[in-house]
This record gives C-alpha cells, structure tokens and sequence, in this order.
C-alpha cells in the first residue's frame, strides 16, 4: 500500500515536470510550485518550517508612529514592506496573451496535482500536522503575512495624512469593457 502511494507520486511528479517544460515563461514559478508541493511531506512532519523574515518577525503593532518623522521614514519602511512581502495585489500584472494565460492554467493544474497527491501520502495528515507543530508554525507566518500587510496599509494612509507625495500609487487602467 505504501509503495502504491510513492508510485502515484512519482507518476504525478514526472507528468508535471513533462507539462512543466512546455512553459510559457514562468518556469521559475513552476520550479518553486514543485519543489514545494515535493517538500509537503516534509512540512506536515515539522522538518521543514516555513521562513518568517525578521523585518515581519520583529512587527508587534502594526499601527505604531514612534519612528515615523516624516515622508522619507515613511517611504523607507514601505519599501522594506514591499521587499518582504512582494506587490500589492491591487497593483496590475504582466499583460499576457490567451496563449501564456492557457499555459500558466496547464502549469497551475500540474502544481496542483503534485500538490494534492503529496498531501495523500502521510495518513492521518491533520493529527501529523497538529502534533508536530506545523499548523502553528504555518499559522504564525500566515499572521506576520497579515501584520505586514496592515502596516504597509497603514504606512500608506499616515504618509497620505502628513502630505507625502505619491505615497499612494495609482490605481490600476480600468479594464476596457467588450462590445458585442
């Protein structure tokens, strides 16, 4: 039964790294999906943790002004923000053609199919996860996600309160309406 489990996943895993290849561009996202979805197992049992970076690691309250003096702190500790935690998901992506969106649609099912089979292989996953200290760890880093968040949120409303310029970006171009 335990090899039957292995084999399906060594069968998922080699279909995704074959449709994987025919990749539109993101090969390196699909890499990280993978290797990640390899790397569950090792997660749920507590040998891998998932990375808090210090700058979110060390963010207690969210809503502090202490060591905001003017635009330039401001705007500083934005940038440091967007560093850690990536793009605003207001702001607009890559433009990409039917093409790339039906081959990043391929790679995302592939991902999640390896995904979903790595999940399969440790029975009684939730108990593993709850008494190995994976669902507090991923709990935690899900929150400094969150404390993040709110703080650059937040950074951009108090430097929009004290005047700073282009302190809040522009919305992004409105989506063009079709015609039929």
């Amino acid at each position: 039964m335990r090899f039957e489990t292995v084999g399906k996943f060594a069968v998922v895993l080699a279909a995704c790294v074959s449709i994987v290849s025919c990749s539109t561009g993101r090969t390196a996202d699909t890499r990280r999906g993978v290797s990640g979805a390899a790397s569950i197992p090792l997660r749920d049992i507590g040998l891998v943790r998932p990375e808090i970076p210090l700058l979110l690691r060390n963010l207690q309250y969210p809503y502090s002004t202490a060591s905001l003096t003017n635009c330039a702190a401001v705007t500083h500790e934005i940038s440091q923000l967007d560093s850690v935690l990536g793009p605003e998901s207001y702001q607009p992506g890559p433009n990409r053609n039917v093409w790339d969106r039906s081959g990043d649609f391929v790679e995302e099912q592939a991902i999640q199919a390896a995904e979903n089979t790595a999940e399969d292989l440790i029975p009684f996953r939730s108990w593993v996860r709850r008494i190995s200290g994976a669902n507090r760890a991923e709990r935690d880093a899900l929150r400094a996600v969150a404390n993040g968040q709110q703080r650059r949120t937040f950074l951009r409303g108090y430097g929009a309160s004290l005047g700073c310029p282009s302190i809040i970006p522009p919305p992004p171009p409105a989506a063009r309406q079709r015609t039929n």
